[in-house]
């Protein structure tokens, strides 16, 4: 892969997986555009990216959860670079609880960020890309949008659906040199988890071991870029988890239902204060 001159658009810049992935891009040289709803935590991000070397970094600060922005975020990329090589669709919250107390209307937020959003860039994008023959799309999505969790519907739905779309774009783009990246990170040390919105008084997931570092998602991320690959797991229990699934389904889906009715079932959260 040769770096030099490469533009690319980052979209949830501004912490976490988002914000080491544009920092793994600076570092071999590319060109940002990078997106989030936070000013502040974003400049920190674009000097990170300024001193590990990127040739230009450009913030902007946009809600991807209002319709139509996807759209503007490529148009204002392609005015401001003047081109567009590396479309990472990043931005993502999650939403824990019964499904029975997570409204429609919060389903159609969700959607709108996790997934709708990314759609609006990559249709806006398809054409740019199409028109030179190359280009790459990442969709980082979860382990859980491979294998489902219970209390956690409304975001394994916009995961299984981001893996559904990098699986047709591949086929479709493939021939004309555009790569597509699926990206399932696993559980990652990040502020996801803290910020996500719980219903129902579901509780924060309690885990024994320590997430895998953002850090090491980006540079997966750049690597996947590198090598074009069409989909990439991250830590060892998520790997596990889906050789589990191919060997044997019905047991996979057992031990995230276990996983979940331990981590996320809102009684849990009472019977954990009460151990503690």
């Amino acid at each position: 892969m040769e770096w030099l001159n490469k533009k690319a658009i980052v979209t949830g810049a501004s912490s976490g997986i988002g914000a080491e992935t544009a920092v793994a891009l600076a570092k071999q040289g590319v060109a940002l555009f990078l997106v989030a709803r936070r000013q502040a935590k974003l400049s920190v991000v674009s000097e990170r990216c300024f001193q590990a070397g990127a040739m230009k970094v450009i913030t902007e600060i946009h809600d991807l959860s209002r319709p139509g922005v996807g759209k503007i975020i490529v148009e204002n990329c392609l005015r401001e670079l003047k081109g567009l090589d590396f479309l990472i669709c990043n931005a993502g919250y999650g939403i824990f609880g019964p499904t029975s107390n997570t409204s429609p209307s919060k389903m159609a937020q969700i959607w709108q960020v996790n997934f709708q959003s990314a759609y609006e860039s990559i249709h806006c994008a398809l054409p740019y890309f199409s028109a030179k023959g190359t280009g790459h799309i990442v969709l980082t999505s979860s382990i859980v949008g491979k294998k489902a969790m219970p209390y956690a519907a409304a975001y394994t739905a916009t995961k299984f659906a981001q893996v559904g779309l990098g699986e047709a774009l591949w086929g479709e783009l493939r021939e004309i040199g555009v790569g597509v990246t699926v990206v399932c990170p696993g559980f990652t040390a990040s502020e996801f988890h803290a910020t996500a919105e719980r219903v129902a008084s579901s509780p924060m997931i309690n885990r024994s071991v320590s997430g895998q570092s953002p850090r090491i998602v980006g540079k997966a991320i750049v690597n996947a870029i590198g090598k074009n690959q069409r989909e990439i797991h991250l830590t060892l229990l998520g790997k596990l988890l889906l050789i589990l699934d191919r060997i044997s389904p019905a047991l996979a889906t057992r031990v995230m239902s276990w996983v979940g009715n331990r981590e996320l079932k809102p009684e849990n959260k009472k019977t954990r204060q009460e151990m503690n």
